[in-house]
């Protein structure tokens, strides 16, 4: 008997995410791996103990691999993470993915692929934590910024969107 209630106790306590994952009291995820490879700008394979966790880059979004800048965005995150140790503080899931922000030693790579040029902030999601970096790279027109006739990631993605129709930079 003492048997079966300390095997009921213990799967209560199983984490279904990823077993390995450290959470604390408000649902962050802590996680640190090598990255293995980066299928775009903000979704990369990170080795963590031994298994393959997918990680979108939270806040961000950057060019699709099949849009215009896409490889180049895409190219520009390996150069920063592929192969290195990172650190990852992630706060859910998309599409299979943990959201994450991903630190290469104390850099912020999110932030660095949006100062760089490389992404819009996802205001919906990073609430325009990155808003400020996106107006420094337009400014200096870097990366994506340097095109004045852009489609944002998400009109790529929605291109019946009413709003994408109107202005085809629109990103939510």
């Amino acid at each position: 008997m003492r048997l079966v209630s300390s095997i009921l106790l213990a799967a209560l306590f199983i984490q279904p995410t990823f077993a390995f994952a450290k959470k604390n009291r408000n649902q962050r995820t802590f996680l640190s791996g090598v990255v293995e490879q980066c299928h775009d700008g903000d979704t990369c394979r990170v080795r963590v103990k031994g298994k393959i966790a997918k990680i979108r880059f939270a806040g961000i979004d950057c060019p699709e691999l099949s849009q215009k800048y896409g490889k180049q965005a895409r190219n520009f995150t390996e150069s920063i993470v592929k192969g290195k140790q990172v650190d990852l503080e992630c706060d859910g899931k998309s599409f299979d993915r943990l959201t994450c922000v991903v630190f290469v030693g104390d850099k912020n790579v999110n932030l660095m692929i949006v100062q760089h040029g490389w992404a819009y902030d996802s205001t919906k999601y990073s609430k325009g934590r990155y808003l400020a970096s996106v107006d420094e790279a337009k400014s200096q027109r870097l990366g994506i910024w340097a095109d004045k006739n852009l489609t944002s990631p998400y009109c790529y993605r929605h291109k019946t969107n009413k709003k994408c129709a109107l202005d085809q930079s629109y990103m939510p």
